[in-house]
């Protein structure tokens, strides 16, 4: 079985080759995504030091290696640094500092190896994706195999709720090697909030085609969308549920008009309040993981003030530089035996954190979390100025908007798990920031040719200012560089 596994390592390997070098760097950063999403560790791996090999880590060598070529022939689009770029160096930097100044090497290295596979190699997507040169058309290529994509995961997590194991691919899926979530639609992520979060992406870049397409066409679409809510639903988390619902909101009333945008979210609002009224009691006891009990349901969602109350307190100690990237495991031990506050903390002694920014403010302070918030805010302006752009091309446009609708639901999430260790998660949302961050830039960077332009136009007396701009951002677009 290792050898057949070998042989389909080294084909898969040549086809990406083919793919990366006919489709270009953007063709490139998707065969990572889907090689490190159904053909990663689980999947197959070499043992090496320092680190295991992987298909899509050697994919992602292979990538880089292969941007290098293209910035050296010109063929990538260079674009100046935004202030996300910055943010998004400086957090790397907090992190990194904070897990060299502690004891790295605790739990069989656990602090770097977050490091590396949750930051390290999404910023080196972040940076590829970001510097490469891509069009409308490929926008349109990656919403929909987005779309595509997200039928196969919302398909695959039907059919393990459903215990259809024969329908469930890759086979590491169904599994007993990996109990975790066993018994919800966790997908080949095998961790079902990752699983649901994407294909409420993919379900977001499906709908993008609503606009572009006849009768039959939208009612495909339609069909896509349910089998995604499908899929969604057995994923059996109720923040994935929270977090579908939201990008579903900002996705439809993004096309409405005003008055029906404002009634679409009072109804919304209204629905949801009703429906949690009557409900609650079942949202929050109901078996949902195989080895895992109805009360023991009731007893996870008791944990998280829990756990919000250890972090907090390990806060208010070391408010600016936390305890250490990686730490939180070694260093709650005090807190967790602390009966000052009448809390039962005890039972939160064997969980991480169930929160991205406390998890963030706890192990690296303020300097971390709010270097981390403001990168999510910047990524969150570039798009919604996307969005509102007049003059940038419509699937620009829908694309900032998918992005808009992928990071409320990324949010609602992390305020109920540590989504930055669910594992390849972080690579698409890297990846999908990276062309948001791009567009913007390049949408910056035409105004200002075209304020160049004008300003040349206004030295030539009598000339036509209209024609003269025109021509002038003709002439920089085409010294723009495209890709095969």
């Amino acid at each position: 079985m290792q050898v057949l596994y070998l042989i389909f390592a080294i084909a898969g390997l040549l086809w990406a080759g083919v793919i990366m070098l006919r489709g270009g760097l953007i063709a490139g950063c998707l065969v990572v995504l889907l090689a490190g999403t159904c053909f990663g560790h689980a999947f197959y791996h070499l043992p090496a030091k320092p680190i295991p090999v992987t298909l899509d880590r050697a994919l992602l060598v292979a990538l880089a290696a292969q941007f290098a070529v293209f910035w050296k022939m010109g063929l990538a689009d260079p674009k100046a640094w935004g202030k996300s770029e910055f943010l998004l160096v400086a957090l790397l930097a907090v992190l990194g500092l904070s897990a060299i100044s502690h004891d790295w090497t605790i739990n069989n290295n656990q602090p770097a190896s977050r490091l590396v596979f949750f930051y390290g190699m999404p910023f080196v997507m972040y940076w590829i994706a970001r510097q490469s040169a891509i069009s409308s058309r490929q926008i349109i290529w990656i919403c929909g195999g987005c779309a595509i994509f997200g039928l196969y995961l919302a398909f695959t997590a039907a059919a393990e709720v459903h215990q259809l194991w024969t329908f469930v691919l890759p086979t590491y899926i169904s599994s007993e090697k990996f109990t975790e979530y066993l018994g919800r639609g966790r997908g080949p992520f095998l961790n079902p909030t990752g699983c649901g979060l994407i294909i409420t992406l993919c379900m977001c870049c499906a709908l993008t085609f609503w606009r572009h397409v006849d009768r039959l066409g939208k009612l495909i679409l339609v069909g896509v969308m349910l089998v995604s809510l499908c899929g969604i639903y057995y994923s059996l988390t109720r923040s994935v549920w929270a977090g579908a619902a939201m990008a579903l909101l900002i996705m439809i009333a993004a096309e409405l008009t005003p008055r029906a945008r404002v009634g679409l979210v009072v109804a919304s609002l209204l629905a949801g309040g009703v429906f949690l009224a009557f409900r609650w009691e079942s949202l929050t006891r109901f078996k949902r993981d195989r080895d895992v009990t109805a009360a023991d349901m009731s007893e996870s969602a008791e944990l998280r003030p829990l756990l919000a109350a250890v972090s907090w307190q390990m806060f208010l100690d070391r408010p600016l530089a936390g305890c250490g990237f990686g730490q939180y495991a070694q260093r709650n031990k005090n807190y967790v035996s602390d009966r000052s506050q009448g809390l039962n903390l005890e039972k939160t002694r064997p969980y991480v954190q169930h929160n991205v920014f406390l998890a963030l403010l706890t192990e690296t302070g303020l300097l971390g979390a709010g270097v981390f918030v403001a990168l999510l805010a910047t990524w969150a302006v570039d798009a919604w100025r996307l969005w509102r752009s007049p003059s940038s091309p419509l699937q620009v446009r829908q694309f900032a908007l998918v992005f808009l609708a992928f990071l409320a639901a990324y949010l609602i999430n992390g305020m109920f798990h540590d989504v930055a260790i669910v594992p390849h998660l972080h690579m698409y949302f890297f990846f999908f920031a990276a062309l948001v961050s791009g567009l913007a830039a390049s949408a910056r960077r035409d105004i200002l040719w075209q304020r160049k332009a004008e300003e040349h136009n206004e030295d030539k007396p009598g000339s036509n200012l209209g024609e003269a701009s025109t021509a002038a951002l003709l002439s920089a677009n085409s010294l723009a560089p495209t890709m095969n």
